[in-house]
């Protein structure tokens, strides 16, 4: 699935949901995280990265 095209990021969210803004849980649903220290992949476009850029103080990135 993940070529040289598609570069992969895994995303972990670090820090909790509770009390942030809707914007900002919005952003972490959209890239399918759910729940505290769950991991997910997602591919590497702008649209992720922006979301990835909103609350980049609540996750860990790594490339996968």
């Amino acid at each position: 699935m993940a070529n040289a095209k598609n570069k992969e990021l895994n995303v972990t969210l670090v820090r909790s949901l509770n009390g942030r803004l809707k914007n900002h849980q919005a952003c972490a649903t959209g890239l399918g995280i759910r729940r505290m220290h769950q991991t997910v992949k997602v591919i590497d476009t702008p649209e992720n990265r922006g979301m990835i850029n909103t609350i980049s103080y609540m996750l860990n990135v790594e490339e996968a």
